[in-house]
């Protein structure tokens, strides 16, 4: 309850408490108001009261309070107080810059975070496209930690935060996110790149997606940055594409042999990996399938794909182009699928916990959720270790208590890039894009695919007729 009263001695003290906050505001002195807190508690505190911009998702201007306890009613005389409120109150407000007129890059970053993060982007030919829920979320969190600095991994933290040495005499010690926004120029932002050197690819990520937020804060209807978008024509780094893969044919094989072999050893993890050398598909949508399809669009919604056995082929609902596909399985990817549902519902197998879920590979801690990037994380660990696709170090201990640190030479995401590069030598890289849905052969070969040296070796000219083959026979002038 918000009352105006003029302040004195004897109308505080015969304010009565009740059953809710009561707060009054001076009519005598400007930002100054009393708090009466309900029963059982007998307190008043005198408060400094002042009103802040705030912005909503269009930009336009919305105002809010803010309050700066003084002290209790009695421990100061009132006018000491008036006195400190007219005096201070100036101070108080410049000194709340979070949501002052003050507007830094933190600012409009947090105001992309709420409100246009979900939104809309424009696509070829003017299309309008929703962005997917995935690509928010890795907008929020590349935002977050790389231009917010909110991260607990201290090396990262010390790269964002810690002086930058520009020049031989100069050290950079401005943040990002603290920079006015009125103050922000190019060069800031290239500095806030060049600490980010170590880390490229991260590198070009934050700043690709710092520059969606300059796009999408100048199409508001008021802007809260007023200029030119900074991020742009800002030199990135040169990525080094990870295109590893099981280039080893008697390794490759024999990790297919010890798939289909012991799967019983570990049925979920094993069958796993081997739809990722045999499928091929994304780590993403291999982790969200189902056994069966969904009744209700609600539930299908829920998860990336179900297996069509009529068909003998994978149903995958909305992948990253946007598209559903259906890509046939192989005869021995089957069998496994198969084996493993039979796994699940024997109870004397090491499946069995799994029974009743609807995933097909349900999270080991909770079966009714899908696995998710950590859920094999220790399986992967040991599986590359045993198959020489990881190193690890002695930390500690002796005996059955032996500590080691882990290094993982391939991941998953390499099994992906194994089946491109051995289905592109057998059917062709244009092949290879056209069954992995890419927008390009460029996507394939520079992410995916790897050339077969060897194959591409060439030892005679390629205009070299032969010795079997049989000589014309001259005419005219040539014949004499």
């Amino acid at each position: 309850m918000k009352k105006n009263l003029k302040f004195t001695k004897a109308a505080l003290e015969n304010i009565k408490h009740t059953d809710e906050l009561q707060k009054y505001y001076d009519k005598s002195c400007t930002g100054l108001c009393c708090f009466v807190q309900p029963q059982p508690s007998l307190n008043k505190s005198y408060y400094a009261h002042w009103s802040v911009v705030t912005y909503d998702a269009a930009g336009k201007q919305k105002r809010s309070g803010r309050y700066k306890r003084i002290c209790r009613v009695g421990q100061k005389p009132l006018d000491e107080v008036k006195a400190e409120v007219i005096t201070k109150l100036k101070i108080w407000k410049a000194g709340n810059i979070t949501s002052s007129s003050i507007k830094t890059v933190a600012t409009l970053v947090k105001e992309y975070i709420s409100f246009g993060a979900g939104g809309f982007r424009v696509k070829n030919k003017s299309k309008k496209l929703k962005y997917k829920a995935v690509t928010a979320d890795g907008y929020k969190q590349l935002l977050s930690t790389y231009v917010l600095a909110k991260t607990k991994k201290v090396h990262l933290k010390s790269m964002l935060t810690a002086p930058f040495r520009v020049s031989d005499n100069y050290y950079y010690k401005k943040q990002l996110a603290e920079l006015p926004l009125d103050k922000l120029t190019k060069k800031d932002v290239e500095i806030w790149h060049s600490r980010m050197e170590s880390i490229p690819s991260a590198a070009n990520r934050a700043l690709a997606t710092l520059s969606v937020v300059f796009e999408w804060d100048a199409d508001r209807q008021i802007p809260t940055h007023k200029g030119s978008n900074p991020c742009l024509r800002v030199t990135k780094y040169e990525e080094h594409k990870d295109k590893r893969w099981i280039d080893s044919n008697a390794k490759l094989f024999e990790i297919v042999k010890y798939c289909r072999d012991q799967q019983y050893r570990d049925p979920h993890f094993l069958t796993f990996v081997l739809l990722l050398l045999e499928y091929g598909e994304r780590i993403s949508d291999t982790q969200r399938l189902v056994w069966n399809k969904p009744d209700t669009m609600a539930e299908q919604l829920k998860c990336s794909g179900w297996i069509d056995w009529r068909r003998k082929e994978i149903y995958l609902r909305d992948t990253k182009n946007r598209k559903d596909a259906a890509p046939e399985m192989t005869e021995e990817l089957m069998m496994q699928l198969k084996k493993l549902q039979n796994l699940v519902t024997d109870a004397n197998t090491k499946a069995s916990w799994a029974v009743g879920s609807k995933w097909i590979f349900p999270r080991p801690t909770d079966p009714s959720k899908p696995i998710n990037e950590s859920s094999y994380r220790c399986k992967l660990r040991d599986f590359n270790f045993k198959f020489g696709m990881a190193t690890r170090k002695h930390i500690r201990g002796t005996g059955k208590r032996k500590v080691y640190k882990y290094k993982n030479l391939l991941t998953l995401k390499h099994m992906r890039k194994t089946y491109v590069t051995i289905y592109g030598r057998k059917m062709g890289l244009e092949a290879a894009s056209i069954r992995m849905r890419h927008s390009s052969l460029i996507v394939t070969k520079e992410h995916y695919f790897n050339e077969d040296a060897a194959a591409l070796k060439t030892h005679k000219s390629i205009y070299d007729v032969g010795d079997n083959v049989v000589a014309l026979k001259k005419v005219g002038k040539d014949a004499e």
